[in-house]
């Protein structure tokens, strides 16, 4: 794959879908909320993002992987999956590789959940 894509999306729309997604999971964050991984494939309109795909697990990594380095935090906590209301694989996959104790995955997550919240408190 050429280096100026991701997961053959060009850079330029790789990152302007993931600052439409970012500002998404911000604002659901201060309405103490989740999406689900359909619901932020179609609200992003940058690259075309499917539910059950590579791309969206890498894409979602990213961002938990920068919001991590800015704010403690992993952003993407907050995209579930519409069956379980939580998130998937991968997910606790990458929470591990960024050092995260994972060993209860829904106490993990619930508090993860509650963190994002506090970051992006309207009171703050």
């Amino acid at each position: 794959m050429p280096k100026d894509t991701r997961y053959g999306f060009p850079i330029e729309a790789w990152e302007a879908a993931k600052a439409e997604a970012n500002a998404l999971l911000q604002e659901r964050a201060r309405e103490r909320g989740t999406i689900t991984y359909g619901e932020i494939c179609r609200a992003v309109s940058a690259i075309v993002l499917k539910p059950r795909s590579w791309a969206i697990m890498g894409f979602l990594n990213e961002i938990c992987t920068e919001a991590d380095a800015e704010h403690g935090i992993m952003l993407a906590s907050l995209v579930v999956r519409a069956d379980s209301g939580m998130p998937g694989g991968g997910y606790f996959r990458n929470a591990a590789r960024l050092g995260r104790d994972v060993s209860d995955p829904e106490a993990y997550w619930r508090s993860e959940v509650e963190r994002i919240y506090d970051v992006f408190s309207p009171e703050r």
